[in-house]
């Protein structure tokens, strides 16, 4: 429990963190129609890159963790694109599973 607050300590939003993949980020997802406000997207600094983390669905509860280097983020490499296109799937996935359940009750 300890860790897990030393580690939120650090996490910021990523909008402030790098400023580039946020934009990429929210660029993507709104190709598939997912909106900044329908996820939360923090990062770490570490030495050599950040570690993101990527809230989404109902109350945030569904996450996704990657490491990205400086250089993929700067390059825009296929693994930086390919993890926000799984992510902008992944997040619409939950929200549908989410709207049924919401249906349901």
């Amino acid at each position: 429990m300890v860790s897990e607050e030393k580690e939120n300590q650090s996490e910021r939003s990523l909008r402030s963190v790098s400023p580039q993949l946020y934009s990429l980020l929210v660029t993507e997802l709104e190709k598939v129609h997912i909106h900044p406000y329908d996820i939360q997207a923090n990062a770490t600094e570490k030495e050599t890159g950040y570690q993101l983390l990527i809230r989404f669905g109902n109350d945030f509860s569904h996450k996704e963790s990657v490491f990205f280097s400086f250089e993929s983020i700067e390059n825009e490499d296929n693994n930086v694109t390919e993890f926000i296109k799984n992510i902008g799937e992944t997040c619409k996935q939950a929200m549908i599973a989410d709207y049924y359940k919401m249906i349901k009750m």
